[in-house]
């Protein structure tokens, strides 16, 4: 049976092969140790931001940084051995200006010092500046109009006019350094416009702030203006007779029934193309039907206060009479316990009023057959309502499935309300 054979280093290390092998390991070892760990050292560069110190400028001065520094990061020189020296960064490395000997407006040199801010094991060895310019201030603000500054003037054809331009904002607010802020002599917002305009067009501005030789001041922050817009109106022009709207109208009659005259019968006006092209008349108001009477009916109103366009015409009122004297009326006495009275609250509503007199108004004779019973009255119990005896309390009254025909006036009851 074989015995297994004994480990021995003695036969080992008389093999060469192995030997040679080892001594390789060995000294790649030595030699990569001493690379890293000893030998001359490296050097290299490393760009570090400028940060202030905790010093600040004192208070009773009411100085303010303003701007960047001259330079934003200092290019440091550090030595060290190769391990150590490849891990370095700027947070290693800290260097600070002084506000120490801060204590008037402008410029200011202000000198660094540079340590290490770190357990690494590295050496400054240099910068390649010792000290910085930082502009200090007193804080200033002002809120100022903006007057705009086109690159053409508009032009619209003929047929158009141009409006008040219109600025996302009248005023704005501008500040910074004190020194900068009090040559400020105006805020423009530029726009460049090279076109012809037949609508309302609005264009991206930018700002600056001006001294009073028109030289941009630069050093001046001013709010909001990123979004400042102009807007530039245009109106097309026309002339178109007027009308009225009617509500309340019964179905039965229309417009042509109606003997209608104006102060005025067509006005020259001025609107948006959109607006324009799509009217055929001016409206210029609304008479509720029910308001009518059979006899001259006498309306007024304010020509500048027509929605959507602008009266061009040297008027301001334009008067309407509806003349109904050619309808027929009929009045007839209605009982308050006929009234309806529809309540969603939790109001208890008694109608205290006996008979109330109804006028119907219609085209033909047909309207005096109208009959009380042809009448319906209905009194709307709303949330506003409030507890009390002999409330006057307002009704609708309408007549029923006689669409020709209709109540004039406003009609109303006393009633007790309960809770």
């Amino acid at each position: 049976m074989n015995k297994a054979k004994k480990f021995s280093l003695g036969k080992l290390l008389d093999n060469n092969k192995f030997v040679l092998v080892i001594s390789l390991v060995l000294a790649f070892a030595i030699w990569l140790g001493y690379s890293m760990y000893g030998g001359e050292q490296q050097e290299r560069t490393v760009e570090v931001p400028i940060q202030m110190d905790s010093m600040t400028v004192p208070k009773q001065f009411n100085l303010q940084q303003f701007g960047e520094y001259s330079n934003s990061a200092v290019t440091v020189t550090i030595v060290g051995k190769k391990a150590v020296i490849g891990t370095v960064n700027k947070e290693d490395i800290r260097v600070t200006a002084s506000t120490l000997d801060v204590n008037t407006a402008g410029k200011h040199t202000l000198p660094l010092s540079v340590s290490i801010d770190s357990s690494k094991d590295f050496q400054i060895v240099s910068t390649n500046t010792l000290s910085v310019e930082v502009y200090f201030d007193i804080y200033k603000e002002v809120n100022m109009a903006v007057e705009t500054e086109l690159s053409t003037e508009p032009k619209v054809p003929s047929g158009y006019e141009l409006g008040t331009m219109i600025l996302s904002q009248e005023k704005l607010l501008a500040h910074g350094p004190s020194t900068e802020v009090s040559k400020i002599d105006k805020l423009i917002a530029k726009a460049d416009i090279d076109e012809n305009l037949t609508t309302t067009k609005t264009y991206e501005a930018t700002i600056a702030a001006l001294d009073q030789y028109g030289n941009e001041i630069q050093n001046i922050e001013i709010d909001n203006a990123e979004d400042f817009t102009i807007t530039i109106p245009v109106f097309k022009l026309a002339s178109m007779p007027v009308s009225v709207e009617f509500t309340n109208m019964p179905e039965g009659i229309s417009e042509d029934d109606l003997d209608i005259k104006y102060s005025v019968n067509k006005i020259n006006i001025a609107g948006e193309e959109a607006t324009i092209d799509k009217m055929s008349s001016v409206v210029i108001g609304t008479i509720d039907f029910s308001e009518l009477s059979n006899d001259e009916n006498e309306f007024s109103f304010d020509a500048a206060s027509i929605a959507g366009i602008k009266v061009k015409s040297n008027i301001s009122t334009i008067s309407v009479n509806v003349d109904l004297s050619s309808f027929k009326t009929n009045s007839l006495k209605i009982a308050g316990s006929s009234v309806e009275i529809v309540n969603s609250t939790a109001f208890g509503v008694n109608i205290t009023t006996e008979e109330l007199e109804v006028t119907v108004a219609g085209l033909s004779d047909t309207v005096e057959s109208i009959k009380a019973s042809d009448i319906s009255a209905v009194l709307k119990v709303d949330d506003d309502i409030k507890a009390g005896k002999n409330q006057k309390l307002e009704i609708s009254v309408k007549v029923n499935n006689q669409n020709d025909k209709w109540v004039i006036g406003t009609y109303s009851v006393t009633a007790d309300v309960t809770q």
